[in-house]
């Protein structure tokens, strides 16, 4: 009677935690946020070293296919960074805990995108007075400049380079880049195919 009693007990027990007793996939769902604009495809992520998990461009949250079980241990990593980005340059938040239902609400995963050196040629300037944008960006060029080291761009982001103000008896005009006017998308190399021609104004009589 007790041995009944006692298999009995068990089989509740093995009802009520599967993982106890070796059996069923878990109870929790490990899930987290994504933060830090991914905006390309590649981040991969793992848990205890497996179960990858890739999370696509643009995604704002993420959830592992396997259940975990309540205070089994979790550890989450980035196996692959995005393309624009890199591996130490992505961040785990709460990444490693006992599951429970608050553990697994506070992870989040963040990558910063890479960051792209951008050169603008100039060519002929002799006047004083040139600046030039590219966004927010603003440069103030002196006359005899023969290149402008613009701020980094990040990666597959625009970018369009105009003149803000011409230099004095001058006049500026900008070309290359993916259009042929300055403008284009950022790639994984270093942005230096936009150049700036200054020619000399007509003289007034």
């Amino acid at each position: 009677m007790k041995r009944s009693t006692l298999r009995a007990g068990l089989a509740l027990a093995c009802a009520l935690g599967l993982s106890a007793c070796g059996g069923g996939s878990g109870d929790l769902y490990l899930t987290g946020q994504i933060y830090g604009g991914v905006t390309a495809d590649g981040l991969i992520l793992q848990n205890n070293g497996g179960d990858d998990l890739a999370v696509p461009a643009g995604a704002t949250t993420f959830q592992f296919g396997n259940r975990i079980s309540t205070d089994d241990e979790f550890s989450i990593t980035v196996k692959q960074a995005p393309a624009n980005s890199s591996v130490d340059k992505c961040v785990v938040s709460n990444g490693h805990a006992r599951a429970n239902y608050y553990t697994i609400g506070q992870i989040s995963v963040s990558c910063a995108i890479n960051q792209i050196a951008m050169t603008v040629t100039v060519n002929g300037l002799t006047g004083a007075g040139l600046t030039l944008v590219n966004g927010s960006d603003k440069k103030d060029v002196a006359a005899g400049t023969p290149s402008v080291v613009m701020a980094p761009v990040f990666q597959d982001g625009p970018y369009a380079v105009k003149v803000l103000n011409q230099p004095v008896g001058q006049t500026c005009n900008v070309s290359g880049g993916d259009t042929g006017t300055g403008a284009g998308t950022v790639g994984a190399t270093p942005v230096t195919s936009v150049v700036v021609t200054c020619t000399n104004n007509a003289a007034s009589t």
